[in-house]
């Protein structure tokens, strides 16, 4: 061993007592909202190119390319929808489009008033492309989509006018 490994190997152990902490410190805050929110939607026909009449829900959970409501309909997988999503101090819907890709009979207190949770795949959401509005929001270490930002961008501002 030459003397140049003595030295490399020095420098390589760590003389410090105690850890070192970044002193650029990241704070993250929560804020909850509830956004339980009415729905309105119609379903698509297929061959006639018509819609049916506006039914109504709420909405359960939302993710960057889906949308979960409860209704009193029970929905065929592959219906084609056309929702309207009503957000609080908004003066207009979210106007979003979608297939049906599951309807069950909701939770057991639901179930008993014939009520029916239904999960979207959106596909259109303000007349953009859900699909190539995804993306990963490297600030807040997220998935993020034209869906997302419709919905939770107006609780953003919301707060920020408080």
């Amino acid at each position: 061993m030459d003397n140049s490994d003595n030295i490399y190997d020095f420098k390589k152990r760590e003389r410090r007592k105690y850890e070192r902490y970044e002193t650029e410190a990241k704070v993250y805050f929560r804020v909850i909202y509830e956004i339980k929110t009415k729905v309105e939607f119609q379903i698509a026909d297929k061959e006639e190119g018509t819609l049916s009449k506006k039914y109504p829900a709420m909405s359960k959970n939302i993710s960057a390319e889906g949308l979960c409501f409860i209704s009193d309909r029970q929905l065929k997988k592959g219906d084609r929808l056309y929702l309207e999503l009503y957000l609080p101090k908004r003066e207009q819907p979210i106007r979003m489009e979608g297939q049906v890709r599951w309807s069950q009979p909701a939770s057991a207190e639901e179930k008993e008033n014939n009520k029916f949770e239904t999960g979207v795949k959106l596909t259109v959401v303000e007349g953009r492309s859900v699909m190539t509005s995804i993306h990963y929001d490297e600030a807040n270490h997220l998935v993020w989509s034209i869906t997302l930002e419709s919905i939770f961008g107006n609780f953003r501002k919301l707060a920020q006018n408080q």
